[in-house]
Parts: structure tokens; C-alpha cells; sequence
């Protein structure tokens, strides 16, 4: 009853809410630690926004449970456009895949804006005995179920893509999850675990200090931003799969307050100089598009990523 009070006021108030918006402190929730692509596309965000709204956005890192914690977080808050999230779509697949959660994953929230989109990249440790797709997969199948790969999380993207290449190369290998990108590189990084499959900004400083090599990227065609990272498809594998981060508001917030940030952001990134940066320092790339079209790609996606699920068994308790 409270949330359907919170609604009615907010489609009540919309065009009031729009106009006045932001009235106070904007809260970005990243479902991951501090420090990684999804929390450094967040700050910059909240950075700029602070700059053409004179008011104060902050990051807040609630990691944990893929993140559901802190999608339970906003899930539950009003709908204003003062509580917001900064998913990607390891976040927010997830949620799909727990059998019990607080939240309805497909109603909790609205989509505002898709700030990125990337390929996947496969690295493996340095001290793997593995300089490609083709070597890794031969040590994989010689040893079943003995080579392990971290994750961002159980039911993450990086988790299904790297379950999509176990089943396409035939071949069983174990995950270890983590608590977000950070301790991921780490644990690849001194051979913890032989390989994972994360985004390119945190894998890049690792592959450069020759603590990891880069093995291939799940787009369809090579990324601009590793040029000389081939595809999985190139190595043999049919495996096809983009990582994207977008900000999403509570289910009910005014379409007037999401139109606004929706507007603004895509101000702020349409322009040479952030395209650049989001290739160079994330390996991602910006179109602008609508709110509406950026819901019609989550729900098409979303679809996608479940059926991926199911096929290879992926659940969460």
C-alpha cells in the first residue's frame, strides 16, 4: 500500500517533480566495490551531472550478492529520481536468476539511459601454460573440472559468458565467485584462478604488466578498443555477448524526471571528447537513444540472457 501511495503522488507531482529536479542530493547505488567500470562510469556520471545541475549526485558502492543487495536497495526506495542504480548487465540479469528475492526483477525498476556498451574479454594468468583460445581449451580438456575461472558473481554476466564458452568448447572447468572485478583480477593475476572473462578497463593494466594475457572478446567483430584481441568466433566458438551499463530509477518514478536525465546524460557523453574517453578508458561505446528504446533493448536482452541461463543450467539460491 505504501508503494502504490508513492506512485500515485509521484504521477500526481510529475511535471512539478521535472521542473524542480534535482531539489536535493541524488544518490547513484553501483552494486559493485569501489574502483571498477561500472563504479568509475558512475562517477564521472555523477561528476558532470553535479556540474550541469548545481547539485550534488554521490556514489554509493553496495556490493554484494551479484548485485541484488543493492538492487534491493533502490527497489524499495520512493520513486523521485533522488535514489538511482548503475547497472550492468551482470547486476541486473542476475536478479533473474535467484529462485528467492525481495524484489520483482522484471517490475522493480525503469530504464533511463544505456551508458556503454563492450565486449567481454577472456584473460587467462600469465602463469597458465595457455598463450590462446586453442592451448586453453586443450589444458581444459585435459584436465576436467581442475581449471578454475573467477566471476564478478554467481549468475553474473561474466559468469554466463564464461559458462557459453565452457559449452561451446565442450570442455568443464570450475567457477570461484567474488565480490566484484577487483578481487577477480587479483586472483587471475597470481594465478588464484586460471582465467576469467571481465570487462576491458580493469583487465587492461594487468595485460599490460604481463600478469595476464588476452585471449579473445566475445563482440561479433574485433573492439577498437583491443584492436589486436581477436574473437571468440575467430578462434572457432560461436559465442556472441556485449556487457552494457545503464542507470535505472525505481519502478514509478515520473517519466518527466527520467526524459530529463535521460537528456542530460546523453549530452554529456554525445560528444567527441567522452566517446573517446569511454573507448579509450573503458573499451565502451555511446549512442544516444531514448529511455523507451533503452527499455525495449532490456527487455529483448533480458530475454536473451535468460534463455543463455537456462541452456546451461545457471541458477541462484
Amino acid at each position: 500500500m505504501r508503494r502504490l501511495l508513492f506512485v500515485i503522488l509521484a504521477v500526481l507531482s510529475a511535471p512539478v517533480a521535472a521542473q524542480s529536479y534535482p531539489a536535493k542530493t541524488v544518490r547513484i547505488v553501483v552494486p559493485f566495490p569501489a574502483g571498477g567500470s561500472t563504479d568509475v562510469l558512475a562517477r564521472v556520471a555523477a561528476e558532470n551531472l553535479n556540474k550541469s545541475y548545481g547539485q550534488h549526485f554521490i556514489v554509493d558502492n553496495r556490493p554484494g550478492a551479484t548485485g541484488t543487495i543493492g538492487g534491493a536497495i533502490v527497489a524499495s526506495s520512493p520513486p523521485d529520481g533522488y535514489t538511482l542504480i548503475m547497472h550492468s548487465v551482470s547486476t541486473y540479469i542476475a536478479a533473474f536468476l535467484y529462485r528467492k528475492i525481495s524484489y520483482d526483477a522484471a517490475r522493480a525498476f525503469t530504464p533511463v539511459i544505456n551508458l556503454s556498451v563492450n565486449p567481454f574479454i577472456l584473460v587467462s594468468s600469465s602463469g597458465l601454460p595457455a598463450k590462446n583460445v586453442k592451448e586453453l581449451v586443450a589444458l581444459a580438456r585435459g584436465h576436467p573440472n581442475q581449471l578454475t575461472f573467477g566471476t564478478v558473481g554467481n549468475g553474473s554476466g561474466s559468469h554466463l559468458v564464461a559458462e557459453m564458452f565452457n559449452s561451446a568448447a565442450g570442455i568443464k572447468t570450475v567457477a570461484v565467485p567474488y565480490k566484484g572485478s577487483a578481487p577477480v583480477m587479483v586472483a587471475v593475476a597470481s594465478g588464484e584462478v586460471g582465467f576469467t572473462v571481465n570487462n576491458i578497463l580493469d583487465t587492461r593494466p594487468f595485460v599490460k604488466q604481463g600478469k595476464m594475457r588476452a585471449l579473445a572478446v566475445t563482440s561479433a567483430k574485433r573492439s577498437p578498443a583491443a584492436p589486436d584481441v581477436p574473437t571468440l568466433m575467430e578462434s572457432g566458438l560461436d559465442v556472441e555477448a556485449n556487457l552494457w551499463t545503464g542507470l535505472f530509477a525505481p519502478a514509478g518514478t515520473p517519466r518527466a524526471v527520467v526524459n530529463r536525465l535521460n537528456e542530460d546524460i546523453a549530452r554529456i557523453l554525445d560528444t567527441p571528447q567522452m566517446k573517446d574517453w569511454l573507448l579509450n578508458s573503458l573499451g565502451g561505446e555511446f549512442t544516444a537513444h531514448t529511455a523507451e528504446q533503452f527499455a525495449a533493448f532490456v527487455a529483448t536482452d533480458t530475454a536473451r540472457w535468460q534463455k543463455i541461463a537456462r541452456q546451461i543450467n545457471v541458477h541462484l539460491d
